[in-house]
């Protein structure tokens, strides 16, 4: 009778498991049933429910995101370690696209090292990526044309695009050619496609990471988050960017975006960037910018509730004259003003290109030269040292931040950042 019994139940699950997983919206249940018939002894283990295909190997995931147009449901079920596996080759994805939905559910991938991509996915049109945590992922993209890349993903295209939890660490995106960025190097809309690109970006952690972009263009830019956006409506969430950006060429940089042509809109609500921003050019266009939020902007830009620290090395015209221009800024440095609401800084290190590139200006001195700033120069909007700051301080001016459990106080570099 027992062992009947036991049969009986094993049948049910497997029915249970059936309907779950080709009826209810590909929900899919692990479970396991073990006992000893000979004692009647048996004991049964209760699975996750993932609302997706679950994704357990690195061989899974490299199909899932090099499959062409991709529209399925998936649920990473463990952490997946690339390092020293046989997995097969991860072809070129340069016009791969991805529409379906990945739910990290709070897990890792890690020690990636490719050559040949454009990120970990190629494009994300329409698509979904949440709950990831990225680690140790090196991407070095050597296009034979003008092709962006990035960490996340190379190019976002589409309506409808979320981007949400992810967490970056300790890892780098570089490009020989043309612009990249953390998230993605490039929002815009596909070739023909002249519909308005739309994406939600939120919950974003980038820490130890760098980036180095090499478009000759000084339209174009480079970023903390994302390279350049054109033709699209963005709305960025909760940023923490700590990331070292930088280029050698006429081209722009930034601690979120690099550069917005005149047809993106963005929205930005609550940002801290800790972040090293350089442009060594040798160029003499005065057009190029280096900005803590966004290097050259073309487009529309709202920010409210951002704070940066760090380190700036950009162009400085006339540096001898009193009114020489500095293409450096915390919101913008070069194009139209930001609106923007509660912008603060601290411990700013500023220097000029010039035949000796690490000639430093007097931050404190030149705050209020900056272009894309507020008018009236502020000691309570600019802190001389970040140290004077504390977790009161963030309190009084940064409550839509401090009041958001997903924030928290770092005592060791006075900021508070997303918890990972």
């Amino acid at each position: 009778m027992i062992l009947r019994s036991k049969k009986r139940l094993i049948i049910i699950l497997a029915v249970l498991n059936m309907l779950f997983s080709f009826s209810m919206s590909f929900a899919f249940w692990a479970s396991e049933v073990s006992g000893d018939q000979n004692t009647g002894s048996s004991s049964i283990t209760l699975g996750d429910w993932y609302d997706g295909t679950p994704i357990y190997t690195a061989d899974e995931f490299i199909q899932v995101v090099t499959t062409h147009h991709n529209t399925n449901r998936y649920v990473l079920a463990r952490d997946i370690d690339f390092q020293n596996l046989s997995y097969p080759a991860w072809v070129n994805n340069d016009n791969i696209i991805f529409q379906g939905i990945l739910d990290g559910n709070g897990k890792t991938i890690s020690n990636i090292t490719k050559t040949n991509i454009r990120g970990i996915f190629g494009v994300l049109q329409g698509a979904t990526v949440k709950n990831l945590t990225i680690e140790n992922i090196h991407i070095n993209y050597v296009p034979s044309g003008s092709i962006s890349s990035g960490i996340l993903a190379g190019r976002i295209q589409g309506t409808g695009n979320s981007i949400e939890n992810i967490r970056i660490k300790n890892s780098t995106g570089t490009n020989a050619v043309y612009t990249v960025g953390t998230i993605a190097g490039l929002v815009q809309p596909a070739t023909g496609d002249t519909t308005t690109v739309t994406a939600t970006i939120s919950n974003i952690k980038i820490t130890s990471t760098s980036l180095e972009g090499a478009f000759s263009n000084n339209t174009y830019g480079s970023g903390g988050v994302i390279g350049t956006v054109i033709n699209a409506n963005l709305t960025m969430s909760d940023l923490y960017v700590e990331a070292a950006v930088s280029t050698n060429t006429v081209s722009n940089i930034g601690g979120i975006i690099g550069a917005t042509l005149a047809t993106g809109t963005v929205t930005i609500n609550r940002a801290v960037i800790f972040s090293d921003l350089s442009n060594t050019s040798n160029s003499a266009d005065a057009n190029l910018g280096t900005a803590a939020i966004v290097g050259r902007n073309q487009g529309s830009i709202t920010a409210n509730d951002t704070f940066y620290s760090g380190f700036l090395r950009s162009y400085v015209l006339n540096p001898g004259n009193n009114t020489y221009t500095v293409q450096s800024g915390i919101l913008r440095a070069i194009g139209n003003n930001v609106t923007f609401t509660n912008a603060r800084s601290a411990q700013i290190t500023i220097y000029r290109r010039s035949s000796n590139p690490s000639v430093l200006i007097n931050s404190s001195t030149l705050y209020n030269k900056m272009t894309g700033q507020i008018p009236t120069f502020s000691t309570t909007v600019y802190q001389t040292n970040r140290s004077s700051l504390n977790q009161s301080w963030w309190t009084s001016n940064y409550s839509n931040i401090t009041n958001l459990v997903i924030w928290e106080y770092n005592a060791t570099t006075f900021l508070y950042q997303l918890k990972d």
